[in-house]
């Protein structure tokens, strides 16, 4: 369910600060918009998260998913009757993308695509983009490689498998991340079988992280050339309080200092 009290907080910090969802906003989180893109780079981000989802007739666009977040950000009173009922008996079902781009979205704002990432990428050259996308990833890779062309090499892959993982690296990317809370590993078993792969980055949730019981683990996967980033972060006092081996942090109101 998207976040609608975000309390933005700006702070000094050498971590790597990630907006989460294309940047939150006083609307809420998980915009995956165009126009939060900009505001977030104003607000001094240079690395960006986004989702996207496959439409029922095989496009990607950007959202979350087709439930709360869908619900939050587009006029589903504009709905055609089919699609109402449609969803009715099936929440959450996926729409055509001619009637997910026929909605109107909140603030009036953009939902990005592969082209509009990839322009958007085009003129801010010194930022950075993240993928997240958790059904059918690899296809939606190939399709990502394809449409940003030099560009993906300032686009970090996540996966979540290991075969992800080597597409990712044949199709070029600038980067690749492991997204554990698809998989939701161990940190034991993460050790056993990611280092030695050519893998860049390590995404772990925050919440199941025990500074304590996990540091001696962490800088394990530190030493072995990972670098390691948690989600979603959106408190100072949480974030202070992370282990020192983790270098990045997915957020949606923690701005940079």
């Amino acid at each position: 369910m998207p976040l609608t009290d975000l309390q933005f907080q700006r702070l000094e910090t050498d971590r790597k600060l990630i907006a989460h969802a294309c940047g939150g906003s006083h609307a809420g989180s998980y915009p995956n918009a165009v126009e939060s893109l900009d505001i977030a780079y104003e607000r001094g981000y240079r690395c960006f998260e986004f989702d996207l989802q496959w439409t029922r007739d095989g496009q990607l666009v950007g959202l979350h998913d087709w439930r709360s977040t869908l619900a939050h950000w587009y006029d589903l009173g504009q709905l055609p009757m089919r699609w109402r009922w449609a969803r009715r008996l099936r929440p959450g079902c996926a729409l055509p993308a001619s009637v997910f781009f026929s909605l109107p979205m909140r603030l009036g704002w953009t939902p990005i695509t592969p082209d509009r990432l990839r322009e958007w990428l085009t003129k801010h050259p010194d930022c950075w983009l993240v993928t997240d996308i958790k059904r059918d990833n690899a296809h939606a890779l190939n399709r990502l490689a394809h449409t940003f062309g030099e560009s993906r090499s300032r686009v970090l892959a996540q996966v979540f498998s290991l075969a992800e993982l080597d597409l990712a690296k044949s199709l070029g990317f600038g980067r690749t991340g492991w997204a554990n809370y698809g998989p939701k590993w161990s940190l034991s078993r993460l050790i056993e079988t990611l280092p030695g792969r050519g893998l860049d980055v390590l995404v772990l949730d925050a919440q199941r992280i025990r500074p304590l019981r996990d540091k001696a683990l962490l800088e394990r996967l530190q030493k072995d050339g990972l670098e390691l980033w948690v989600f979603t972060v959106n408190d100072k006092e949480q974030l202070r309080r992370l282990p020192a081996s983790i270098s990045g942090v997915i957020t949606d109101s923690l701005l940079p200092g």
